[in-house]
């Protein structure tokens, strides 16, 4: 049998396996994690009560360390992720005592996060007791995100065991018999179960995260019989107290998602109009080491980085609308990347440069104006009755950045239709398409090398680096992920698309 079908055959072996005996989810009792998130969902009553505001960098805090405690479960010796984070916690909560009246409260949750770094996260010791039983070959380790990958894989790296994200998982041959997978299994895709690459999966979570839902297909629902997997539920740590407390009553429970780190988005403040020719409709995205751009949502693509293709073929594009957390975008500091391609092709065309941008401005100022008092839908009405194909796009061909429809013919029959002879505006704005795809090739070259020779596991870890590009033009590239993105989105300039700037909405997230 061929690789793929044996791949098939094991694919199928173990989801027959997990329908048969379900996957074990083994919740980790621990007193001092137990504390801190009381005393987290203490303070989101609060804000529940009195609106965010005052609270919001503590809320912050609190929630990232609680992300850090189910996610990075290793020993506090080598955890200086989550020693930084109840430090933070720590920090916050004394600069608001004598500022609000919840001090009692505010002592409490600064004193719980100090307490998790009096003793080793249980969940690691529980993850690496499963792992001493079964022996490191028979099982892999999958974390919630690249970066928890990272940290778990230097710390369990030693003892044999290889530690992999799910999309990883995914992808590469499996020879382990059990998929360990540290968080609850709503912090991973429907496949960890739906699909899954092990006989056996387990999950390992703190007990006081209350969500155990097991998730299912997209398409179980509408499935005649539809495949539900079953959950054994198995606890371990702490011991169980003689008494137990009587349970608390909340008249507000706060769901696990408020709980987890997440940006706050606001409201969109744009006017409810169609953008002028000078906007566009943009999405506000987050990117690792407190940065964001504007992506335009009517552009085709944007320079991405895959860490995980082989070299020479790392660096590429990724549609706009497949842009996504986890995606690794290549900018370049205080600019879009176009604006330093349109530089060098012009830097090649020379003294033909001012006609060029001339006749640019002539059709397009042409364009602009045949827009101005139409609305969008008649103008493309009237270009695809002339046999326009991607007249949808008529107002982004406004732009200075975009230099002239993809199409020979949609161009030939948009200068028609704008009453314009097709000489010299054709020929111009295919030079200046030729030499920036020049350029364009260049680049993507000179990032290719520079990547090769990149630390993408440090990459990987911390978010963003620096691309070492020393010749001129090439210069202030990098690298980051996107860690979240607008749901909805606002009218921007177009020069201000794709600029990186400065943003710290993103400071409390993954």
């Amino acid at each position: 049998m061929t690789p793929r079908i044996i791949g098939l055959d094991q694919r199928y072996a173990a989801s027959a396996s997990l329908v048969r005996h379900g996957v074990e989810i083994i919740t980790v009792r621990d007193e001092r994690g137990a504390r801190f998130d009381s005393a987290t969902r203490s303070l989101f009553r609060l804000i529940q009560r009195d609106g965010p505001g005052i609270w919001d960098h503590l809320a912050g805090a609190a929630k990232a360390l609680r992300w850090r405690l189910i996610t990075d479960p290793m020993p506090i010796e080598r955890n200086a992720q989550l020693t930084a984070a109840a430090g933070e916690v720590g920090r916050q909560a004394r600069q608001l005592i004598g500022a609000v009246d919840e001090d009692a409260l505010l002592r409490e949750i600064a004193d719980a996060a100090a307490a998790l770094c009096t003793r080793d996260p249980l969940v690691g010791a529980v993850l690496r007791e499963s792992l001493t039983e079964v022996g490191p070959e028979s099982a892999v380790v999958v974390a919630a995100s690249s970066r928890s990958r990272e940290a778990l894989g230097e710390w369990l790296g030693s003892f044999g065991a290889r530690v992999l994200t799910l999309g990883e998982l995914e992808r590469v041959d499996v020879s382990e018999d059990i998929a360990y997978f540290v968080g609850p299994p709503r912090f991973f895709k429907s496949a960890a179960v739906t699909a899954p690459r092990t006989l056996e999966v387990t999950f390992i979570l703190p007990a006081w995260f209350g969500d155990r839902t097991v998730p299912r297909s997209a398409i179980a629902q509408y499935a005649e019989g539809g495949i539900q997997v079953a959950a054994r539920i198995v606890e371990a740590g702490d011991a169980l107290p003689a008494l137990p407390e009587p349970a608390t009553s909340e008249t507000e429970p706060i769901p696990e998602e408020d709980l987890l780190p997440q940006p706050v988005w606001g409201s969109r403040v744009s006017e409810d109009r169609a953008p002028n020719a000078d906007e566009v409709e943009a999405r506000k995205v987050l990117l690792s080491g407190n940065r964001a751009i504007w992506l335009d949502d009517d552009g085709e693509r944007i320079r991405a980085l895959d860490p995980t293709q082989p070299p020479g073929e790392r660096v590429g594009y990724s549609d706009v609308s497949a842009v996504a957390p986890g995606t690794y975008l290549l900018l370049r500091e205080g600019e879009a990347e176009r604006e330093s391609l349109h530089a060098r092709a012009f830097g090649r065309i020379g003294p033909r440069t001012s006609v060029i941008q001339e006749s640019q401005a002539s059709w397009k100022s042409a364009l602009i104006e045949r827009l101005r008092g139409r609305s969008a839908r008649d103008s493309e009405g009237a270009l695809r009755a002339l046999g326009v194909r991607a007249a949808g796009q008529v107002r982004a061909w406004t732009s200075p950045h975009v230099i002239r429809p993809q199409s020979d013919g949609d161009f030939e029959r948009l200068l028609g239709w704008l009453g314009l002879p097709v000489q010299p505006h054709f020929g111009n704005a295919s030079l200046l398409r030729h030499e920036v795809h020049r350029a364009t090739r260049e680049l993507r070259d000179r990032l290719e090398a520079a990547a090769d020779v990149a630390d993408l596991h440090e990459l990987e870890r911390i978010g963003h680096m620096t691309l070492d590009i020393a010749e001129p033009g090439f210069r202030g590239m990098f690298v980051t992920r996107v860690l979240a993105i607008a749901p909805f989105t606002e009218l921007i300039a177009r020069h201000d698309v794709r600029v990186p700037f400065a943003d710290e909405g993103a400071q409390w997230l993954e």
